[in-house]
């Protein structure tokens, strides 16, 4: 028997049970718990009185009850707020209440509120996760991978500025084993000029960046975890303006906004968002060649052919809290990005005229609608198209020098004259469900269907009609079992993954010397769990495992046409990766302190490597056979009053070759045989320090100082086997530093912040020891009416 008919009959056995002992449970009562703004309270606790029986309200504010037949006083309880109490009716048909707490105003001056918040409930819960409240950091400058490169574990590796390619990485996994969402669905859908190195922070509420295991309402095959970016999901009205500038001629802007007319409900939202930058940025010591001393000689110079610019709009038009729909929405957006490249993977090799353009159309349609079914199901469907064209010119016959100067060359810039032409046509859509057996006990139930056609072809050759394009079908099938036990006191999560795909690419044949068709398919299962234990109100542990699959993408397959080329031959990932945490969190007075440590294993076979071609600095995606990763992070936060928040965090992560044998052989010892896999930080950590003070200035006000140190400690370029020992390039070790100041006035409508970045101008590198930018400085201002 298949391991995975053994889990689905496990699953049978156990919702039996479940359903025979919650026959006796009672009839319920459900509701809403909200404050005076109508937002949803989360961590109220209800119980009935003179009774053990209680609950508590979900992220949502949401509730339910159970209890015996007839009349029963509930109690609502949260600190900061007064306690209430209502007289409910247990029967078979109720309808769904709404309770409004109000503040206690002799407390709430003094004391912070502890109820557990949306991003401390994701903390709590099963899954190993970070997760920020990004709406805090409105009025820094910063984007959204500045900001996510302060937290445990990941490390954001860019190549230069602005709109530069970067690297990703989430517990030593990294690339296209990581996944990227925005409200749940696959930020590529919106364009290559969208992503989170340009995104404004202004677009986020929140930021969950889950480490391994995912959960399946993501529905994708990443391996290394998923980022996904939680937009404000709030039905009234607001306007969200901003505009910052500073260094290297950058400006960003950004306009969001969304109308509710109260009489018809219908919603209009818009996000949008312009960035600009020359990043025209020093490059320290670079080599130039001196005729008059007949040799090469260090100098520092400015960057020439490296500015960016984006433009992102999209608007949706819909309506909520209908009978028939919770929230529908039709939406479009368009993009549209100018990038020239300065570099790729080698800082010695340097471009003047290599550039990449391209726009992107997105056309898509939202639907949830949850308590269908006599209150047991709900359910989720998206539904988009996106069309995209890029275009990557190399057509210069020149060799440059970071000076600017140049000579003739019989080649181009990159090796070969090209116009390189991509068009993408992309179909996604997605199912989910959930539904709910008993309380406590619910089925997850997702399907995602992703269809890619590509055709790339160099326009100086051959024009689009005479290209055969590749085809890409993704179809994934989630399946998940949720039970809560002891008051959601113990939570686990079994799931399974059905993974197929197929691949229609052109391979070049060599004996014919021509490309020829192929068809090439994948399918399997994955499966794992995850559970979560809360020994106290504030102290719990968790872990969890899967057995993943992680399929090629089709830049990875296909290339970009400028930085990264192209191997029809990648075959996916597999791996299996198991979880452990622990997090404790204690309140005393106007004191707050959370702790929380994790530990984590990665092995993993066919592992997909970005490889540096150091002859045309460009980069290619190959197989490693195996590799495993082993790591530990930990994480400490101190927040007094609204005065003092302290936050740091250190990161752990080895990586090495764990093939034995090298090309299949049976007695050949592989020369990279339990080294390190290179490039890859191994150490790493962050203190981020902000002090706020309110109504200093002026009433309603509010200033707040931020401090922060980066730290990465030094790491192998290459395979340290490769070389002379006494000679094998590292990354050295970095420490920058980053200050701010904001100043917000009547109640958060008008914002001034001010940043400097690497404070001591340290020379800083990243992907591939590429030089970052050194001292920087940005103003913001914005403007937020709601």
């Amino acid at each position: 028997m298949k391991l995975y008919q053994r889990i689905f009959i496990f699953l049978i056995f156990t919702l039996s049970i479940s359903h025979i002992t919650a026959q006796d449970t009672g009839l319920s009562v459900q509701g809403v718990v909200e404050d005076h703004k109508k937002q949803g309270l989360n961590g109220v606790t209800i119980f009935v009185e003179n009774t053990k029986i209680k609950t508590q309200t979900d992220q949502n504010g949401n509730f339910r009850i159970h209890y015996k037949k007839g009349e029963a006083t509930l109690v609502f309880s949260l600190d900061g707020y007064k306690k209430f109490k209502k007289k409910m009716n247990f029967s078979n048909e109720g309808s769904p209440v709404s309770i409004q707490l109000e503040e206690d105003q002799s407390v709430v001056k003094e004391v912070i509120v502890h109820g557990k918040g949306k991003v401390k409930a994701l903390q709590d819960g099963a899954f190993t996760v970070n997760a920020i409240d990004v709406a805090k950091l409105a009025n820094t400058t910063a984007d959204l991978n500045q900001v996510l490169n302060r937290t445990t574990g990941i490390k954001v590796r860019q190549q230069g500025g602005v709109g530069s390619d970067y690297n990703f990485s989430i517990n030593g996994m990294s690339g296209k084993a990581v996944k990227f969402f925005i409200d749940g669905v696959p930020l590529e859908m919106l364009g290559k000029g969208v992503d989170l190195s340009t995104l404004p922070v202004n677009m986020a509420d929140r930021v969950e960046i889950y480490k391994g295991v995912v959960p399946i309402h993501l529905s994708t095959d990443a391996m290394g975890g998923a980022v996904n970016i939680i937009t404000p999901g709030s039905s009234k009205n607001y306007l969200d303006a901003g505009i910052s500038v500073g260094s290297f001629n950058t400006q960003r802007i950004n306009l969001n906004g969304q109308f509710k007319d109260d009489k018809t409900g219908i919603i209009l939202r818009i996000n949008s968002f312009y960035n600009h930058s020359d990043n025209n940025y020093l490059m320290k010591d670079m080599k130039i060649w001196n005729p008059a001393k007949n040799e090469y000689e260090p100098r520092n110079l400015k960057r020439f052919n490296d500015r960016y610019q984006s433009v992102f709009g999209m608007a949706e038009l819909g309506i909520e809290n209908k009978s028939w729909a919770d929230s529908f929405f039709i939406g479009a957006s368009q993009s549209v990005f100018d990038k020239q490249i300065q570099t790729g993977s080698n800082q010695d090799v340097v471009y003047g005229g290599v550039k990449q353009t391209g726009e992107a159309h997105n056309y898509f349609m939202k639907y949830k609608k949850a308590s269908l079914f006599n209150d047991h199901l709900d359910l989720n469907v998206y539904a988009g198209f996106s069309r995209s064209v890029q275009k990557a010119t190399d057509t210069l016959m020149r060799k440059y020098s970071w000076d600017g100067t140049f000579e003739p060359s019989a080649t181009s810039e990159k090796g070969g004259r090209s116009i390189i032409m991509q068009h993408e046509d992309r179909l996604y859509s997605q199912i989910g469900a959930t539904y709910r057996i008993v309380d406590h006990h619910k089925l997850i139930f997702n399907y995602v269907l992703d269809y890619l056609k590509n055709t790339t072809f160099n326009k100086l050759e051959e024009e689009k009609d005479d290209v055969v394009p590749a085809k890409m079908t993704k179809q994934i099938l989630s399946m998940a079992y949720q039970q809560e036990f002891f008051n959601k006191h113990w939570t686990n999560i079994f799931f399974a993954k059905y993974y197929k795909v197929g691949l229609q690419k052109m391979v070049f044949d060599q004996v014919t010397r021509t490309d020829k068709p192929v068809k090439d398919n994948f399918s399997n299962w994955g499966y794992g769990f995850a559970t979560t234990v809360k020994i106290t109100r504030d102290l719990g542990i968790k872990g969890s495992f899967e057995r993943s699959y992680r399929l090629v993408e089709p830049q990875e397959i296909f290339g970009d046409g400028v930085a990264i080329t192209s191997n029809m031959n990648l075959k996916p990932e597999t791996s299996n990766n198991i979880n452990v945490g622990l997090y404790y969190s204690h309140h005393w007075g106007e004191h707050a302190f959370r702790v929380e440590g994790a530990g984590y294993i990665r092995d993993t076979k066919d592992f997909i490597f970005t490889v540096p071609n150091l002859y045309n600095s460009t980069f290619k995606y190959e197989n490693l056979s195996n590799i495993l990763t082993r790591g530990l992070e930990g994480e400490l936060n101190y927040q007094y009053k609204r005065l003092l928040n302290v936050l740091m965090n250190v990161s752990y992560n080895k990586a090495y070759d764990n093939t034995k044998f090298a090309n299949n052989s049976e007695d050949v010892i592989s020369a990279t045989y339990k080294k390190d896999v290179p490039n890859q930080p191994w150490l790493f950590g962050n203190v981020n320090v902000s002090i706020g003070k309110d109504d200093w200035f002026q009433k309603d006000s509010r200033v707040e100082l931020y401090y922060g140190l980066q730290m990465t400690e030094w790491f192998y370029k290459n395979w340290k086997t490769y070389g002379n020992p006494r000679n094998i390039p590292i990354i050295p070790r970095q420490t920058l530093h980053n200050i701010g100041i904001s100043y917000s006035m009547k109640n958060g409508r008008y914002n001034l912040a001010f940043d400097v970045t690497n404070l001591s101008d340290a020379l800083a590198y990243d992907n591939f020891k590429l030089q970052k930018q050194g001292r920087a400085f940005y103003i913001k201002f914005r403007y937020l009416l709601k």
